[in-house]
Protein backbone atom coordinates (compact mmCIF):
# COMPACT_ATOMS: atom_id res chain seq x y z
CA UNK A 1 0.00 0.00 0.00
CA UNK A 2 2.91 2.21 0.08
CA UNK A 3 3.22 2.64 -3.25
CA UNK A 4 0.04 4.64 -4.23
CA UNK A 5 0.52 7.09 -1.74
CA UNK A 6 4.01 7.72 -3.06
CA UNK A 7 2.45 8.48 -6.23
CA UNK A 8 -0.31 10.52 -4.68
CA UNK A 9 2.94 12.59 -3.33
CA UNK A 10 4.68 12.67 -6.66
CA UNK A 11 1.44 13.87 -8.58
CA UNK A 12 0.93 16.66 -5.88
CA UNK A 13 3.93 17.81 -6.66
CA UNK A 14 3.97 17.88 -10.26
CA UNK A 15 0.67 19.85 -9.58
CA UNK A 16 2.46 22.65 -7.35
CA UNK A 17 5.14 22.42 -10.07
CA UNK A 18 3.14 23.10 -12.71
CA UNK A 19 1.33 25.80 -10.94
CA UNK A 20 4.74 27.64 -9.95
CA UNK A 21 6.34 27.57 -13.83
CA UNK A 22 2.78 28.99 -14.85
CA UNK A 23 2.99 31.99 -12.44
CA UNK A 24 6.58 32.44 -13.31
CA UNK A 25 5.75 32.97 -17.10
CA UNK A 26 3.22 35.42 -16.15
CA UNK A 27 5.30 36.89 -14.16
CA UNK A 28 8.19 37.20 -16.80
CA UNK A 29 5.45 38.78 -19.27
CA UNK A 30 4.57 41.48 -16.56
CA UNK A 31 8.08 42.59 -16.38
CA UNK A 32 9.17 42.44 -20.07
CA UNK A 33 10.61 45.22 -21.90
CA UNK A 34 8.87 46.52 -24.72
CA UNK A 35 10.88 46.52 -27.81
CA UNK A 36 11.00 50.50 -28.01
CA UNK A 37 11.97 50.93 -24.67
CA UNK A 38 10.30 52.92 -22.11
CA UNK A 39 9.80 56.86 -22.70
CA UNK A 40 11.92 58.80 -20.69
CA UNK A 41 10.22 60.74 -18.12
CA UNK A 42 11.08 63.58 -15.87
CA UNK A 43 9.69 65.48 -13.04
CA UNK A 44 7.18 68.12 -14.17
CA UNK A 45 8.51 71.67 -13.32
CA UNK A 46 5.53 73.66 -15.03
CA UNK A 47 7.45 74.16 -17.83
CA UNK A 48 6.76 72.15 -21.19
CA UNK A 49 9.36 73.39 -22.99
CA UNK A 50 12.27 72.97 -20.24
CA UNK A 51 10.67 69.48 -19.53
CA UNK A 52 11.40 68.46 -23.21
CA UNK A 53 14.52 69.69 -22.96
CA UNK A 54 15.85 68.23 -19.96
CA UNK A 55 14.16 64.48 -21.24
CA UNK A 56 17.20 65.03 -24.12
CA UNK A 57 19.81 65.12 -21.28
CA UNK A 58 18.90 61.64 -20.68
CA UNK A 59 21.29 60.20 -23.12
CA UNK A 60 20.58 57.15 -25.14
CA UNK A 61 23.98 55.95 -24.79
CA UNK A 62 25.65 54.51 -21.58
CA UNK A 63 28.93 55.83 -20.06
CA UNK A 64 32.02 54.40 -21.99
CA UNK A 65 34.11 53.69 -18.69
CA UNK A 66 32.86 53.91 -14.97
CA UNK A 67 33.90 56.80 -13.20
CA UNK A 68 37.40 57.04 -11.69
CA UNK A 69 38.68 54.78 -14.84
CA UNK A 70 41.81 56.30 -15.06
CA UNK A 71 43.57 54.77 -18.57
CA UNK A 72 40.70 55.94 -21.51
CA UNK A 73 42.03 55.73 -24.67
CA UNK A 74 43.42 58.54 -26.04
CA UNK A 75 40.80 59.25 -28.45
CA UNK A 76 39.08 59.68 -25.46
CA UNK A 77 40.86 61.89 -23.90
CA UNK A 78 41.49 64.11 -26.73
CA UNK A 79 38.01 64.18 -27.38
CA UNK A 80 35.66 67.39 -26.67
CA UNK A 81 33.70 64.92 -24.87
CA UNK A 82 31.45 62.00 -24.86
CA UNK A 83 27.97 62.84 -25.39
CA UNK A 84 25.28 62.65 -28.02
CA UNK A 85 24.10 65.23 -30.31
CA UNK A 86 20.77 65.08 -29.32
CA UNK A 87 22.45 66.23 -25.60
CA UNK A 88 24.99 68.87 -26.89
CA UNK A 89 21.39 70.41 -28.87
CA UNK A 90 19.56 70.39 -25.24
CA UNK A 91 22.25 72.25 -23.49
CA UNK A 92 22.75 74.54 -26.28
CA UNK A 93 18.87 75.36 -26.86
CA UNK A 94 18.39 75.78 -22.52
CA UNK A 95 21.20 77.81 -22.61
CA UNK A 96 19.35 80.53 -25.47
CA UNK A 97 16.37 80.30 -23.18
CA UNK A 98 18.10 82.35 -20.87
CA UNK A 99 17.70 83.30 -17.03
CA UNK A 100 13.98 83.21 -17.20
CA UNK A 101 13.50 79.59 -17.38
CA UNK A 102 15.72 79.35 -14.27
CA UNK A 103 13.07 78.82 -11.96
CA UNK A 104 11.63 75.57 -13.99
CA UNK A 105 15.14 74.63 -15.11
CA UNK A 106 16.43 74.17 -10.88
CA UNK A 107 13.79 71.01 -10.44
CA UNK A 108 15.30 68.90 -12.12
CA UNK A 109 18.72 69.61 -10.47
CA UNK A 110 18.55 66.18 -8.43
CA UNK A 111 18.13 64.05 -11.69
CA UNK A 112 20.49 61.47 -11.50
CA UNK A 113 20.32 59.82 -14.74
CA UNK A 114 23.65 59.42 -17.33
CA UNK A 115 24.37 62.11 -19.23
CA UNK A 116 28.18 62.77 -20.53
CA UNK A 117 31.49 62.17 -19.79
CA UNK A 118 34.50 63.99 -20.25
CA UNK A 119 38.63 63.34 -18.84
CA UNK A 120 40.14 65.24 -16.61
CA UNK A 121 42.96 62.88 -14.54
CA UNK A 122 40.16 60.30 -15.04
CA UNK A 123 37.21 59.40 -16.64
CA UNK A 124 34.12 61.44 -15.35
CA UNK A 125 30.48 60.66 -15.63
CA UNK A 126 28.17 63.24 -15.27
CA UNK A 127 24.51 63.45 -14.64
CA UNK A 128 21.18 65.26 -15.79
CA UNK A 129 21.82 67.57 -12.49
CA UNK A 130 25.48 68.24 -13.71
CA UNK A 131 24.10 69.26 -16.97
CA UNK A 132 21.72 71.90 -15.38
CA UNK A 133 24.56 73.64 -13.50
CA UNK A 134 26.45 73.64 -16.73
CA UNK A 135 23.37 75.48 -17.75
CA UNK A 136 22.99 78.03 -14.78
CA UNK A 137 26.82 78.47 -14.37
CA UNK A 138 27.00 79.51 -18.08
CA UNK A 139 30.73 78.28 -18.40
CA UNK A 140 32.07 79.90 -14.98
CA UNK A 141 31.90 77.00 -12.80
CA UNK A 142 34.79 78.43 -10.37
CA UNK A 143 36.99 81.93 -9.92
CA UNK A 144 39.68 81.00 -7.29
CA UNK A 145 42.24 79.79 -8.96
CA UNK A 146 43.27 77.40 -6.54
CA UNK A 147 41.52 73.72 -6.20
CA UNK A 148 42.91 73.94 -2.83
CA UNK A 149 44.61 76.67 0.15
CA UNK A 150 45.73 76.99 3.18
CA UNK A 151 43.56 78.85 6.12
CA UNK A 152 44.19 79.78 9.41
CA UNK A 153 41.66 76.85 10.67
CA UNK A 154 43.86 74.48 8.79
CA UNK A 155 40.72 73.21 7.03
CA UNK A 156 37.90 73.79 4.82
CA UNK A 157 40.33 75.31 2.10
CA UNK A 158 38.60 73.70 -1.03
CA UNK A 159 37.46 75.56 -4.20
CA UNK A 160 34.61 77.89 -4.41
CA UNK A 161 32.03 76.12 -7.10
CA UNK A 162 28.93 77.22 -8.62
CA UNK A 163 27.51 74.61 -6.65
CA UNK A 164 28.89 75.14 -3.58
CA UNK A 165 26.92 79.17 -4.56
CA UNK A 166 23.56 77.67 -5.37
CA UNK A 167 23.45 75.58 -2.08
CA UNK A 168 24.60 78.55 0.10
CA UNK A 169 21.84 81.01 -1.43
CA UNK A 170 19.20 78.28 -1.83
CA UNK A 171 18.76 77.07 -5.84
CA UNK A 172 14.91 77.63 -5.83
CA UNK A 173 14.92 81.22 -4.39
CA UNK A 174 18.04 81.93 -6.20
CA UNK A 175 16.64 80.83 -9.24
CA UNK A 176 13.26 83.39 -8.56
CA UNK A 177 16.27 86.34 -7.61
CA UNK A 178 18.11 85.31 -11.06
CA UNK A 179 15.10 85.04 -13.56
CA UNK A 180 14.79 88.78 -14.08
CA UNK A 181 18.87 89.03 -14.17
CA UNK A 182 21.55 89.17 -17.05
CA UNK A 183 24.11 86.36 -17.38
CA UNK A 184 26.14 88.96 -16.24
CA UNK A 185 24.37 90.33 -12.92
CA UNK A 186 24.54 86.75 -12.47
CA UNK A 187 28.34 86.15 -12.32
CA UNK A 188 29.01 89.46 -10.63
CA UNK A 189 27.05 87.99 -8.17
CA UNK A 190 28.68 84.53 -8.00
CA UNK A 191 31.68 86.65 -8.03
CA UNK A 192 30.84 88.65 -4.81
CA UNK A 193 29.91 85.69 -2.89
CA UNK A 194 33.04 83.89 -3.30
CA UNK A 195 34.95 87.07 -2.02
CA UNK A 196 32.53 87.20 1.28
CA UNK A 197 33.05 83.33 1.29
CA UNK A 198 36.94 84.21 1.27
CA UNK A 199 36.74 86.46 3.83
CA UNK A 200 35.16 84.24 6.10
CA UNK A 201 37.63 81.60 5.67
CA UNK A 202 40.21 84.19 6.45
CA UNK A 203 44.21 84.20 5.01
CA UNK A 204 47.44 82.76 6.29
CA UNK A 205 49.00 85.95 5.82
CA UNK A 206 48.80 89.65 3.85
CA UNK A 207 50.30 88.17 0.66
CA UNK A 208 47.59 85.49 0.35
CA UNK A 209 44.65 88.07 0.69
CA UNK A 210 46.29 90.29 -1.87
CA UNK A 211 47.05 87.01 -4.46
CA UNK A 212 43.61 86.08 -4.22
CA UNK A 213 41.84 89.22 -3.94
CA UNK A 214 43.62 90.61 -7.08
CA UNK A 215 43.06 87.18 -8.91
CA UNK A 216 38.90 87.76 -8.28
CA UNK A 217 39.05 91.11 -9.57
CA UNK A 218 40.67 90.17 -12.31
CA UNK A 219 38.35 87.34 -13.18
CA UNK A 220 35.64 89.97 -13.03
CA UNK A 221 37.52 92.09 -15.59
CA UNK A 222 37.83 89.13 -18.02
CA UNK A 223 34.04 88.23 -18.04
CA UNK A 224 32.61 92.03 -18.08
CA UNK A 225 34.80 91.59 -21.42
CA UNK A 226 33.20 88.71 -22.22
CA UNK A 227 29.71 89.30 -22.17
CA UNK A 228 30.04 92.71 -23.36
CA UNK A 229 31.84 91.58 -26.56
CA UNK A 230 30.50 92.38 -30.45
CA UNK A 231 29.52 88.90 -30.69
CA UNK A 232 27.93 88.42 -27.65
CA UNK A 233 24.55 86.83 -27.74
CA UNK A 234 20.96 88.95 -27.11
CA UNK A 235 20.43 87.12 -24.00
CA UNK A 236 23.86 87.61 -22.61
CA UNK A 237 25.01 83.62 -22.71
CA UNK A 238 28.37 83.42 -23.13
CA UNK A 239 28.64 80.88 -26.31
CA UNK A 240 31.89 79.27 -25.02
CA UNK A 241 31.37 75.41 -24.07
CA UNK A 242 31.19 75.23 -20.24
CA UNK A 243 33.42 72.12 -19.86
CA UNK A 244 36.01 74.42 -21.94
CA UNK A 245 35.98 76.89 -19.50
CA UNK A 246 35.75 74.70 -16.55
CA UNK A 247 39.37 73.10 -17.96
CA UNK A 248 40.94 76.27 -18.12
CA UNK A 249 39.62 77.25 -14.56
CA UNK A 250 41.36 73.99 -13.57
CA UNK A 251 44.49 74.74 -15.44
CA UNK A 252 44.57 77.95 -14.02
CA UNK A 253 44.64 76.82 -10.25
CA UNK A 254 47.48 74.50 -11.60
CA UNK A 255 50.05 76.93 -12.58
Amino acid sequence: MRYPKTMMVLVGVAILVGCKRETINKSDKRFEIPAAGYPVSVELSGSEQVDALVRQLVSQRPAPYRSGYSDPPAAVVFADRYSTTEVEAAIKNLKQLGPAIFPALVKHLRDDRYCYSDVWEACLNHNVGNAVVEVLDDGHYMYGGYKFRETPSGSGGGYLSFDDYLDARGAEAWAEWAKSRSRLEIQMNFIDWCIVKENTRGYIDEAQKKQILEHYEAERQRVRKEYSGQNAPANGSQPVRSETNREQSVDRSTR
